[in-house]
């Protein structure tokens, strides 16, 4: 009996140390895979106001962005590859509809990027928290 007792504490710290490995490898492909290049385009003004897949409002002048797979709440870090500026914004709404681009941005986001007289440009997204 004392032999299977073991033989099952051994199992469980075996499990349990499987389970930790698997974990870390998980968050480290959770975050390669959220690092993607494509193209961007900002809310227009008509969006002003309205209610977002996560629930809030959409509201211009806000550092926010649309994502198909991202969780809302998600911090992302949103580069103009063109000029190299950069900002951070947080994921309130899914999209964009086109599947042409990887992120819609609000027309805060468009400005800082320095892209709302060309309407799109190519950004790299990267998950930040």
């Amino acid at each position: 009996m004392r032999h299977l007792t073991s033989g099952i504490v051994v199992m469980a710290l075996s499990s349990a140390s499987f389970s930790v490995n698997a974990a870390k490898k998980q968050t480290a492909n959770a975050k390669k895979l959220h690092h993607e290049k494509g193209i961007a385009a900002f809310y227009g003004q008509s969006m002003e106001g309205h209610k977002t897949a996560c629930g809030s409002t959409y509201v211009a002048s806000e550092m926010t962005a649309a994502h198909r797979t991202l969780p809302c709440g998600t911090k992302v870090r949103i580069t103009n590859t063109k000029n190299g500026k950069s900002v951070e914004a947080t994921v309130n709404d899914h999209g964009p509809t086109s599947r042409k681009r990887i992120v819609d941005v609000s027309r805060a986001v468009a400005e800082r990027l320095d892209f709302v007289k060309q309407g799109t440009t190519t950004v790299e997204v990267e998950v930040v928290k």
